[in-house]
């Protein structure tokens, strides 16, 4: 459950929600890594110069100072998970954040425990500012059955369209674009 603590967001949505996902997927129980905590405890989104515990190329994304739902997450050392760069090829997607972390909407307040959706073939909705949404609309128009459209960790963590993706890992399948404020996915990690 969504804990809002500002007036100004009571109207704020979960930006995950699993529609089958009930023997499919399962919110795995991690650790925030320690990379995001400052000295004081105090939560701290990765940045572009960050080089530890993955080296970024672009600032994590983050909506009223802190990480959204569906945020692709990469397993750190031990249970630690830790918000995916999208820049390396060989990086492995963990699942999908399932907590506000952070800023005026966090879910963990000083706690470290947050939740990662895994489940190969289970089925979310993701709202918007959930996944970047550059060249998606396109990218589904054009989508022929038996070649689904594969979404992949993006440069800030989201999930994103890769027309050339290398050999990158797929995090998701596009299953449909509502519109440019809601996506369907099939969870493949």
């Amino acid at each position: 459950m969504l804990q809002v603590r500002n007036l100004s967001n009571v109207f704020q949505k979960r930006l995950i929600r699993p529609l089958y996902a009930h023997t499919q997927a399962t919110p795995y129980a991690a650790v925030l890594d320690a990379s995001l905590r400052n000295t004081d405890g105090s939560f701290r989104a990765p940045l572009a110069t960050d080089t530890l515990p993955l080296t970024r190329s672009a600032a994590a994304f983050t909506l009223q100072g802190g990480i959204v739902p569906g945020t692709v997450m990469v397993k750190g050392a031990g249970e630690s998970a830790v918000v995916a760069s999208g820049a390396n090829v060989a990086e492995q997607p963990f699942g999908l954040l399932a907590n506000f972390v952070g800023g005026t909407l966090d879910d963990i307040k000083d706690e470290n425990n947050i939740g990662v959706w895994r489940g190969p073939d289970s089925v979310f909705e993701i709202l918007a500012p959930g996944f970047d949404d550059t060249g998606l609309a396109a990218a589904y128009a054009a989508a022929t059955p038996g070649n689904p459209v594969k979404l992949y960790a993006g440069v800030d963590g989201r999930l994103v369209y890769v027309a050339t993706p290398g050999n990158r890992i797929p995090v998701a399948f596009l299953v449909e674009r509502t519109s440019a404020s809601k996506i369907t996915i099939d969870l493949k990690v």
